[in-house]
């Protein structure tokens, strides 16, 4: 049951990303219940990315350590030989 609803809430982030993704913007989320302690890329630099630690309050901007970078794929911070750039947002069809 905790796996169908992680799985309910993971598809449901993604989901929000890809319909409200601004390629030209930092990729700062709006938190909210469905996105309480998800690491979401920043845009504009992938040694950060987005976290929120609660569901009212502004997202904080958190650095990976040295030498990693942060992965869309991956949701986490990778090292820095592992990382691939990927376009912000899905391209659309």
């Amino acid at each position: 049951m905790k796996a169908a609803f992680c799985l309910i809430v993971c598809l449901a982030v993604a989901l929000s990303c890809v319909l409200a993704c601004n390629p030209d913007g930092d990729g700062k989320p709006e938190c909210n219940s469905s996105n309480v302690n998800v690491k979401q890329r920043n845009f504009w630099d992938p040694t950060h990315y987005w976290e929120c630690e609660n569901a009212t309050g502004e997202p904080e901007n958190k650095r990976c350590d040295d030498g990693l970078l942060f992965s869309s794929d991956k949701a986490d911070c990778i090292p820095l030989g592992e990382w691939v750039w990927t376009p912000p947002c899905p391209e659309k069809a």
